[in-house]
């Protein structure tokens, strides 16, 4: 008898290890980029003349950044580090912080992938990147505060949506993939409302998702809260999916001019 309902529930959940397996994996129809970016990393000091990150810290979380592009051929380098020393630049209350528009136009190395580490940042963001910001060469970038965020801001940076986008909800079937929620289609509906608290939805230590939120159809969400596009803990994060990885090369291989 426990033989039989241990089978029954590993059954139940093979469609999640299935879908876990596909992330650090490379897919040999996933587009091949063969580029190492370029990266200008600008420490922004706050009024003690201090930063809350240094070099040796950013570079160790640039190894762990490209070991989830690898499976599209992509890598990254800091090619040079630079110093802000104007503590006013030290907080921004987000993207829409005028400060945010002066750092650009005052400091922005064109052609390069360029990331500011700050102290702080409004409510509870960890950082913020343009959306497709690949294909921009003399303006935007992107804000770290926490380095664990940046694989999720480069995916930004590279084309991708949150999970839960806020575009319309994509139905857990995924019939609606292409118009609703990330527009990704392997990516499942998450019910994630963006300022709810993350308790409400995924239980801690095991990355268990427990909310009961139901789709318009009435069936209930099963996300992936090992995204890395997702809002769950950064402790679950996996990696990004195959329709990801594809969007992220397309969004770079359809920009003109590329970044060299």
């Amino acid at each position: 008898m426990y033989k039989t309902i241990l089978f029954i529930l590993l059954a139940g959940f093979a469609p999640f290890f299935a879908q876990a397996q596909q992330y650090h994996h490379a897919d040999k129809s996933l587009p091949c980029l063969d580029k190492e970016f370029s990266i200008v990393a600008y420490i922004i000091k706050d009024s003690l003349g201090t930063a809350k990150h240094d070099s040796v810290s950013i570079k160790d979380a640039i190894v762990d950044l490209n070991s989830y592009f690898k499976p599209i051929c992509a890598s990254f380098r800091v090619c040079e580090f630079k110093f802000i020393n104007n503590f006013q630049y030290a907080s921004l209350s987000g993207p829409d912080d005028s400060k945010w528009d002066e750092i650009q136009a005052k400091y922005h190395t064109d052609n390069r992938i360029n990331m500011y580490f700050l102290r702080n940042l409004g409510g509870d963001e960890a950082g913020f990147a343009g959306l497709g910001a690949i294909a921009k060469m003399t303006t935007s970038g992107i804000v770290i505060k926490d380095l664990d965020a940046i694989p999720h801001e480069m995916g930004h940076f590279f084309g991708l949506l949150h999970t839960f986008e806020e575009n319309g909800a994509e139905l857990v079937d995924g019939s609606n993939c292409t118009t609703k929620g990330d527009l990704v289609c392997d990516t499942p509906a998450d019910p994630y409302v963006a300022g709810e608290p993350i308790s409400a939805y995924v239980k801690m230590p095991n990355c268990l998702f427990i909310s009961q939120k139901q789709d318009a159809n009435g069936q209930y969400y099963v996300p992936d809260v090992g995204n890395i596009m997702s809002y769950y803990p950064k402790d679950c994060a996996c990696g990004f999916t195959a329709g990801q990885y594809r969007r992220m090369a397309e969004t770079y291989l359809n920009s003109s001019p590329r970044m060299w």
